[in-house]
Formats: structure tokens, C-alpha cells, sequence
């Protein structure tokens, strides 16, 4: 690590400047919306690729923007080994309930940066820039052909990735900048489905809540007769559900305690009360641990009512030793038996590097000698980012360090896909350095 302080003085001689360009990225609310000519997944997705496309042009980086496929490449270097950075700029639904800020109006606060995106994942964007900006103006040993993808749709289905792989060979290896460091070197696999009543309830109407898959249900509301009750949860990333509280769960207990319910509408409620109330697949009969991954969970993201029937939509996480077609027709069953149909939406398999792969070896000494964590292990991730559909590829984070929480905020804010998003700023520049580091090494490898 040679070139450790030459990058640690040029990263700290630009802090105002990084803060400043992630600001104007966190401004762009880049919620997923309605398809547009050139846009795929909504104009203000759209506008943060033509964002990111004039910072790396004008640094004097090559860039190529795929406006139907919703992507952009940039790029530094000519060797014939690629090294790839992957960043998306897309961001998950807000909500109404931030303590400092509003989502989209980012604010410096005690070390930390507040706003949607600001540690997922638009601080992965300013990672990727700043690494293609040191290797051009430092002047750093590096033999390969750096490629920096920025997507528009990894919160919603990654269409973007499988539209550049349609068009494009991935990198030899790439760093996925979208969890935590040390490093990931696996996903779990992933099934997105909805299950829906067969019949309609009775007297309950609006049952809803929720836009997103993979952000537990955090506030949920229903209606019978002229009285409209609404019930708070502690929400969390669907990949990580220890310390939540399902919105809908909360709300369907509240309706219970009404003398207002016909007799089918108290057993649906009781129902799916049971149902949101845990997150492990116990109800499905589905329990199961990975020895790599760990255990499967099932969450619920959206809740919403059409035609009187009640629909809810759920995420599950699952590791590479679970027979997932036993799991599908075991889920189907078990709604079939409570007067439920299930339609699935979406599917990705498990994948998992390993540990002994030069590239994971060589980001693994970079960590271990810029943090002196000697016994650290990579992880496997209960989340689904890009490194899914890439040949080969580990996942590091935004932030390094700074973790500790000096703003004092209630619980279920301030992490990935809560209100208060924030990010440590000391971690941000941190992560710039160690990410250039791991690169370095990598092209080596």
C-alpha cells in the first residue's frame, strides 16, 4: 500500500468537493416512475445518468450512456484485463416521517450526511468517479481497463444489469459498492411473490401500506364503514428483518380488537396477523439455514386491496443448500389452505465466490492491512445487489468507520431504506481510499 497517503491527501484535499457533488445527486429523486421515451424507469432516474455522465466527462472520462437500457458506462484505461465498479443511482420510496431533513434536501449534521441515497446508493457513484479520477490524475501503476457501471433500476429488478450483459461482456471482477466492508462474496437467492384473497372481504376496505418489495412494511391503513384506522411498524431492508415490526401485522391485530368484523373478516385478519407476524418461513413450513448464508426469511413490503380482496407482497431470502421448488409448492399449499392464491413475480438464484479466489484474497490483505483487522472474514449477503448476475464479483460498502451514531435517532432511522438515510462523512472518504486500495491490488492479481 505504497500509495496509500498520495491517495488519503488527494481524497482529504477534496472533501468539500465530494460532499457537494453527492449532494446534487441525493437533490435528483430518483424514485422509480412511469416509462418514458429515453427514460425506462422514470425521467428523474434518467436525469441522475445524465448527471453522473457530465462529472465523468468532464473530468476527460470516456462515457457511454444506454438511455433505453438505463445505464451508464465509464471508463479509464486500455489493458486487456477489465476491473469493473458497480454503482446505482436509483433510490426506494420516502417516506413522511424524517426527523431532520426531507429525503431529497440533503444536510451536514454532526459528521453525517442526511438524505435518500446518501449511503444507497449515490455514495457509491462518488466512490466509482473518484477512484476513474485518481487513476487518471495520479498517475497510479494500474494496467487494466477500468469500467464503472452506474444503473437506474437495482431497487426494482435490475433490468438495467441484464441489459448490459445482453450488450456488453462483464468485467474479469468487479466490486460491488452497495453493502459493507470488509467484503461479500455471496448473495442469497431471492423470490418475490404476492398473495391474494380468493374472496373479498366483507366490511374492511383500503387494506394498504407500502410501495416496495424489499422495505418491510413500515405504516399500513384500513377503512370499515366511515372510521379509518392507521397503525405504525418499525421498518427495515426486507433482507434483514431482526428488530422490525410489520406494519400490517400491527394493523390487523388493531382490527381485531373491533366489534365491527363479520366472521370472515376476523378469521382473514387473524390471518394475516398470523402471517406478517414472524419472518423465518415458520408458518410455511420453509425453516431453513445455509451453513454459508444463514436462515431464509420471508418479509412483507406492500399491502393493498382491489376488488375487496386483500393483497400482500413478500420477499423472501433464501441460501444455495434449500430445494427451492419444495419451498414454492409448499408456500402455494399453504395459502390454498386459508383461501389465498399466490402468483409469483420475480426469482434469482443464490451465488457464492470463493473465499480462495485471488481477487477476494486480494481485497481481503488490502482490509486487513488498512483497518489492522487481522482476523477479518468476508461475508456472505442476505441481500440482492448487481454481484448477482456478474460472473464474478464481491460486494464492499459506502462508509468505513464512523459508524457510531451521534445523532440520536429513533429507532428504525437512519440506516439503508429507513428514514434519516445517512451516512458517516469520515466513512465515505474512507471507503473512496480503501476502494482505490482494493484496485490497486486487484490489478496485480
Amino acid at each position: 500500500m505504497e500509495y496509500r497517503q498520495q491517495i488519503h491527501e488527494y481524497i482529504q484535499q477534496r472533501r468539500d468537493e465530494i460532499l457537494h457533488t453527492l449532494k446534487e445527486l441525493i437533490r435528483i429523486p430518483s424514485v422509480r416512475g412511469e416509462a418514458e421515451e429515453k427514460a425506462p424507469f422514470g425521467a428523474s432516474c434518467a436525469n441522475v445518468l445524465k448527471y453522473t455522465r457530465q462529472l465523468y466527462a468532464q473530468n476527460g472520462l470516456e462515457t457511454d450512456l444506454d438511455e433505453e437500457g438505463g445505464y451508464l458506462l465509464s471508463y479509464f484505461g486500455e489493458g486487456e484485463k477489465a476491473l469493473g465498479l458497480f454503482a446505482h443511482g436509483d433510490v426506494v420510496p420516502v417516506s413522511d416521517d424524517w426527523v431532520f431533513t426531507q429525503p431529497f434536501d440533503p444536510i451536514e449534521k454532526d459528521g453525517y450526511l442526511i438524505g435518500r441515497g446518501s449511503k444507497d446508493d449515490k455514495a457509491a457513484i462518488m466512490i466509482s468517479l473518484y477512484c476513474a479520477k485518481m487513476l487518471k490524475e495520479l498517475a497510479l501503476p494500474f494496467s487494466s481497463r477500468l469500467v464503472c457501471f452506474t444503473g437506474e433500476n437495482e431497487e426494482t429488478g435490475m433490468q438495467d444489469m441484464k441489459s448490459y450483459l445482453k450488450k456488453h461482456t462483464a468485467p474479469d471482477f468487479s466490486l460491488v459498492c452497495d453493502t459493507a466492508f470488509p467484503l461479500f462474496r455471496g448473495n442469497k437467492g431471492t423470490l418475490q411473490f404476492f398473495a391474494t384473497q380468493k374472496v373479498p372481504m366483507d366490511g374492511v376496505c383500503d387494506f394498504s401500506g407500502g410501495t416496495a418489495f424489499n422495505v418491510i412494511l413500515g405504516e399500513a391503513s384500513a377503512r370499515i364503514g366511515d372510521c379509518t384506522y392507521t397503525e405504525k411498524g418499525i421498518s427495515r431492508h426486507g433482507a434483514l428483518p431482526e428488530g422490525s415490526l410489520n406494519a400490517a401485522h400491527v394493523l390487523a391485530k388493531a382490527l381485531l380488537q373491533t366489534n365491527r368484523l363479520s366472521e370472515h373478516d376476523r378469521c382473514q385478519l387473524q390471518f394475516i396477523s398470523t402471517v406478517l407476524e414472524k419472518y423465518y418461513g415458520e408458518v410455511y413450513g420453509i425453516s431453513h439455514t445455509d451453513p454459508d448464508f444463514g436462515k431464509l426469511t420471508v418479509t412483507n413490503g406492500i399491502a393493498k386491496t382491489d376488488g375487496g380482496k386483500i393483497s400482500l407482497s413478500f420477499d423472501m431470502r433464501y441460501g444455495a443448500t434449500l430445494d427451492i421448488e419444495d419451498a414454492k409448492g409448499k408456500i402455494v399449499a399453504f395459502f390454498d389452505a386459508n383461501g389465498w392464491q399466490v402468483d409469483f413475480v420475480s426469482e434469482a438464484p443464490p451465488f457464492i465466490v470463493s473465499e480462495e479466489d485471488p481477487y477476494i484474497v486480494a481485497c481481503m490483505e488490502t482490509f486487513k492491512k488498512f483497518t489492522d483487522q487481522q482476523t477479518a472474514r468476508p461475508y456472505v449477503n442476505a441481500g440482492g445487489t448487481y454481484a448477482r448476475y456478474l460472473p464474478r464479483a464481491a460486494e464492499i460498502g459506502t462508509w468505513l468507520g464512523g459508524e457510531t451514531n451521534a445523532l440520536a435517532l429513533p429507532q428504525g432511522h437512519g440506516h439503508v431504506h429507513q428514514p434519516d438515510e445517512c451516512i458517516s462523512i469520515e466513512g465515505l472518504l474512507n471507503a473512496i481510499e480503501i476502494t482505490m486500495l482494493m484496485l490497486l491490488e486487484c490489478d496485480k492479481a
